[in-house]
């Protein structure tokens, strides 16, 4: 009788004792599950921080501030979103009728850094280009081949150059045929003594002969300072004997 009792006790007592390591459990369990919101927080401080962090001549562009997001640097595609900047330029070219594909390739030089450009300055360009007598299409076919275009400064690059041509004896006229059909020539600097362009060890001179109609006939001169075609190797090499 007694020993019954001593395992009835001792039952009692197993039971009692994992219902109260099932009661500990679940007060953990609820504390965990309070716990579990604030890590995200945490989360988005730490990345916050970490964006502020940088030199002046890096930008980190935060796109979205929401629990589990991590924030976009401005060099990395968004799927769903553009930096600021940046679709301000976009929407600036679609509203002066540019083509969506060559807008969706000047995004794209500007995400990997090969064009570095604002809304006021790509304005700029477009509009200088406009008073040359240039279209918005002949414009946008000039941004798809010259990749540095819609980022260089009016006034010390492009009109520095269109100022060239007419000293060299360009009609205004001409002016704007002339750098459509090179557009890259803008990509090149006046020398000092205003004879050439430059670019590098790349040089561009141009000649404009008068003729008796009144016209000009232009000619346009790529060759590199330095070389000659007696001292250049010649490719293929010639068979030996």
């Amino acid at each position: 009788m007694a020993s019954l009792f001593a395992q009835q006790r001792l039952g009692t007592s197993c039971i009692r004792g994992q219902s109260t390591s099932s009661r500990s459990a679940g007060v953990v369990g609820r504390q965990a599950a309070v716990g579990r919101p604030q890590r995200p927080q945490q989360l988005l401080i730490q990345c916050a921080a970490a964006t502020d962090q940088q030199s002046g001549d890096m930008k980190t562009v935060v796109q979205k501030i929401t629990p589990g997001d991590v924030p976009f640097p401005w060099s990395e595609k968004d799927p769903f979103r553009l930096p600021v900047s940046i679709d301000r330029v976009q929407k600036m070219l679609i509203t002066l009728g540019w083509e969506k594909p060559w807008v969706e390739q000047i995004m794209d030089r500007i995400m990997k850094g090969m064009l570095k450009t604002t809304e006021e300055r790509a304005q700029g360009v477009i509009n200088f280009l406009s008073s040359v007598g240039l279209k918005q299409d002949e414009i946008c076919n000039m941004a798809s081949i010259s990749v540095v275009l819609l980022g260089l400064n009016p006034e010390t690059r492009l009109k520095t150059v269109t100022d060239y041509l007419k000293s060299r004896g360009v009609p205004e006229g001409s002016v704007a045929d002339l750098v459509l059909r090179h557009p890259r020539i803008f990509e090149y600097k006046v020398t000092p003594e205003g004879k050439f362009l430059v670019k590098g060890a790349a040089r561009i001179q141009v000649d404009a002969l008068p003729m008796p109609d009144g016209s000009a006939a232009v000619a346009v001169n790529y060759f590199r300072e330095h070389t000659s075609f007696l001292t250049s190797p010649v490719s293929p090499a010639p068979p030996s004997a």
